[in-house]
């Protein structure tokens, strides 16, 4: 372009004017030639960056006539699943009638045991079951320091003896307590005097200061284990407390039963004034009339 614009200066002024608007147009082109990026002889093309995808989902090619999104679309609604069958719910069942509940017959007829009467039906006498001992053995207790106690096994009419604790020592031989028959308080719970277990109670009468002791006999032909009862109460009628706490301060018989047993003039225990017996006769002590029995 240029050496043919030089060729154009030599002719003259006059045709400058004339080649103004060519000259622009060759200017034009040159500068929109410069602005293109072309690779030199042995360079590669440099390859614009891949912008990085934010998509991590495959986008399948789009065919013609479609945006990836109708296309898509197209393809979601043919894969579409038949919609599902909805589960018909189970038929409804009228509430069951709740069966009244009936109440339990008592058992009767023949062979029907009678009713236990209740502790408070038994008289009160009756609810301590005093029995005629023999006492078989008499020992000293196991520990050599104590002096004040006897241990004795005593038969109560029972498949063995039962081993009581008394503190007689002071008042009886072990020959004249050994084989003597006595009465014994048999439903008294199990305590422990010094370590030995003790089953039970011997009945005895005492003075006021305690200096005098004697144990409470029945007749010589009582017959063991039968049960104490009244001139006016047959205790065989009667089922006596299971067992008795004396110790016990609510709803314990011994508290009011015990005051109630003493002697009289004739030296006959009594309980509430009315003398204690076995079926052959009196229960009583040798010398202590008008005494405490305990």
């Amino acid at each position: 372009p240029y050496s043919w614009m030089g060729e154009l200066v030599a002719h003259g002024a006059e045709d400058r004017e004339a080649m103004e608007g060519p000259i622009k147009m060759v200017d034009d082109l040159i500068k929109t030639v410069k602005a293109v990026d072309i690779p030199k002889a042995g360079e590669a093309k440099a390859s614009k960056p891949k912008p990085e995808s934010t998509d991590l989902c495959w986008i399948p090619d789009v065919p013609p006539g479609h945006t990836p999104y109708s296309w898509m679309g197209e393809e979601e609604e043919e894969e579409a699943p038949a919609p599902q069958k909805k589960k018909e719910g189970k038929k409804q069942q009228p509430p069951k009638e709740k069966k009244q509940k009936q109440p339990k017959q008592k058992k009767g007829g023949k062979g029907a045991k009678p009713a236990k009467p209740a502790a408070s039906d038994v008289p009160l006498f009756a609810r301590v079951d005093l029995r005629v001992g023999l006492v078989e053995r008499v020992f000293e207790h196991p520990n050599p320091e104590v002096k004040k106690l006897w241990c004795e096994e005593i038969n109560v009419g029972e498949d063995k003896p039962r081993q009581i604790a008394s503190g007689l020592r002071a008042f009886y031989t072990k020959e004249q307590f050994q084989g003597k028959k006595i009465i014994v308080v048999c439903n008294l719970k199990t305590s422990k005097l010094v370590g030995f277990p003790s089953h039970g109670m011997v009945l005895c009468a005492s003075n006021a200061d305690h200096t005098k002791v004697e144990l409470v006999e029945p007749p010589a032909d009582s017959v063991p284990g039968t049960r104490i009862s009244l001139e006016n109460l047959d205790v065989s009628k009667f089922t006596p407390d299971a067992k008795i706490n004396p110790t016990k301060k609510k709803n314990n018989p011994w508290l009011d039963w015990a005051p109630k047993l003493k002697t009289n003039e004739s030296k006959v225990v009594t309980f509430d004034g009315v003398s204690l017996r076995t079926p052959e006769g009196d229960l009583v002590v040798p010398t202590l009339a008008n005494c405490i029995v305990k």
